[in-house]
């Protein structure tokens, strides 16, 4: 039998449907099989926070199965709350596919996304985005797609000794990169710019509350389009969950809060990375200083957790990716970057001419926007 009728086969011994409640466990234990205890559908608590919890609605698992009933592959379709062009929209972003190796290049894969296109148009979700795989974005790119973009990935060292340490395995490259410590520190260790004629304080906080909603007034237009970041999405994004421990910061002057940053630690690639999560501030000089004021306060909170650098994925278009490469942050080159953050966005809408205009040059999108493995 010969390659290609074998797939057909393994096509024909699947079906798709929707994801119930009952295929928990079989969904977790995909996940857990691709990704490792760590990943953020690991426990029926992660479950239940990504099915039955999200403010912009009950989530969409397409899914895959066997001739036995049983759960091979799946792709989530998160529903999410967005603001474009000053309008408020339902869209979506799809993430967390995985399929069992044996189905993998066949056309089971093919019948999954056809039931995923099919979800969003009995949805009537009007756009959805997520982080496609290299082979896709190469074959947007070669079409010359204005949906799709590289979203930087930031990083400023905060112990050079363990860095060398990790990336450098002979004594010789070690000791070269301690003689060259002491000239690049002008440049990886930049004073942060806090002139202000305006006493701006920097508040750990524990929750998010109304005060985040009206945050979110302030600055809801501030970009062409991005997730609606209010209290109920904040809250569900960040919630403690996944073995996940986040830390949130915001920055107030007279009474009034100017932006907040979220932070977590994490291990990549055996390297102690602070992450800065999500980072917003108020679209004027005194949200830049306080910008600035928040990622002073980050850097102090990761040095006590004993971080060897902090990473930040931000468009190079926002007001906070200038403010990150003005207090030290470097652009992380493809060839060190543990990752390619290839964002893409597809219009089911075709009737929206506004949508059908939009430029992924125009969206802001920060680590808090997909959840990483």
């Amino acid at each position: 039998m010969d390659e290609v009728s074998k797939l057909i086969m393994r096509a024909e011994q699947v079906n798709v449907g929707l994801a119930e409640g009952r295929d928990r466990d079989q969904i977790i234990g995909l996940n857990k099989q691709e990704y490792g205890t760590g990943d953020v559908l690991a426990t029926p608590a992660d479950f239940a926070q990504h099915f039955y919890r999200n403010p912009g609605g009950k989530s969409i698992v397409p899914v895959i199965r066997n001739n036995q009933g049983d759960v091979v592959g799946c792709i989530w379709l998160e529903p999410l709350r967005i603001r474009f062009n000053k309008k408020n929209y339902l869209g979506a972003t799809g993430t967390n596919m995985v399929i069992k190796p044996e189905y993998r290049n066949t056309f089971a894969f093919t019948k999954l996304m056809r039931r995923f296109k099919q979800a969003l148009e009995d949805e009537n979700i009007p756009l959805h985005f997520s982080f496609v795989s290299e082979k896709k974005y190469r074959h947007l790119n070669r079409s010359k797609s204005k949906c799709i973009s590289l979203i930087p990935l930031l990083a400023k060292p905060l112990n050079l000794r363990s860095l060398v340490e990790t990336y450098f395995a002979s004594r010789r490259q070690r000791f070269l990169v301690s003689l060259m410590g002491p000239a690049l520190s002008p440049f990886l260790f930049r004073q942060h710019l806090f002139t202000s004629g305006t006493a701006i304080v920097v508040q750990p906080v524990d929750q998010f509350d109304e005060r985040f909603d009206h945050f979110w007034s302030q600055v809801q237009d501030k970009y062409c389009i991005m997730v609606i970041r209010d209290q109920d999405f904040l809250s569900w994004r960040f919630s403690r969950i996944s073995g996940r421990d986040y830390h949130t910061l915001t920055a107030w002057a007279s009474g009034q809060m100017l932006g907040y940053v979220v932070l977590r630690c994490s291990t990549i690639l055996g390297v102690k990375a602070g992450l800065i999560m999500d980072f917003l501030v108020d679209d004027n000089k005194l949200g830049q200083i306080a910008g600035s004021r928040l990622l002073a306060e980050a850097e102090t909170y990761f040095r006590v957790q004993q971080m060897s650098m902090t990473a930040a994925l931000m468009p190079s278009s926002a007001a906070e990716y200038r403010i990150l490469r003005r207090d030290g942050y470097v652009r992380v080159p493809q060839a060190f970057s543990p990752r390619s953050f290839r964002f893409a966005f597809f219009v089911h809408d075709v009737s929206d001419k506004d949508l059908m205009s939009l430029s992924a040059q125009s969206w802001f999108i920060t680590m808090g926007d997909r959840d990483s493995h």
